[in-house]
C-alpha cells in the first residue's frame, strides 16, 4: 500500500536542529518502498526551505513516485473543508489538498500533524500519525 510522506515529516528531515535520531526516524519512512510524495507537500516543503534545501528536496522528490491529485481537487477539498467546518474541525487549505491527494490514491499519509487525525474522523483518510522521537 501507498503511504503519502506529509510535510510535517519532510521538514524534521532537513531542519538542521533536527537530532540525529529523529532524522534517522523520517528516514525509515521517506525511504520506505510505498513512500510517494505529492504536489500540495512539495510545494509547502520548497517553498520554505533554503537554497542548499532545496538542491537535495529535489532530487530526492524527482526519485520518488509523485501521487497524481484527482481530476476534481479544487471540488472535492472544498467539500472536504466544508464537511470539516460543519463538524467544527478548523482544517487549513493544504491539509484538505493532502488529505484530497491521499484519499483519490487509496493512501495511507504519514505525518506529524494531529489536525489530520482530526479530519481523518469525518472521511475516508487513513493516516498513520506518528510522534516525534525525543532528542
Amino acid at each position: 500500500m501507498a503511504t503519502l510522506i506529509d510535510s510535517t515529516l519532510w521538514v524534521q528531515f532537513t531542519r538542521a536542529s533536527s537530532s540525529l535520531s529523529a532524522k534517522r526516524f523520517v528516514a525509515a519512512h521517506i525511504l520506505s518502498r510505498q513512500a510517494a510524495v505529492a504536489e500540495p507537500i512539495v510545494f509547502e516543503v520548497l517553498r520554505h526551505a533554503t537554497d542548499e534545501e532545496i538542491r537535495a528536496l529535489r532530487t530526492q522528490f524527482q526519485i520518488m513516485p509523485l501521487m497524481p491529485a484527482p481530476d476534481d481537487l479544487w471540488t472535492l477539498a472544498t467539500a472536504l473543508g466544508q464537511r470539516c467546518r460543519r463538524k467544527g474541525i478548523a482544517a487549513g487549505s493544504l491539509d484538505l489538498l493532502i488529505a484530497t491527494v491521499a484519499i483519490h490514491n487509496d493512501a495511507d499519509l504519514v505525518t506529524f500533524d494531529r489536525d489530520f487525525h482530526r479530519i481523518a474522523g469525518i472521511c475516508d483518510l487513513r493516516v498513520n500519525l506518528l510522534q516525534p522521537p525525543t532528542p
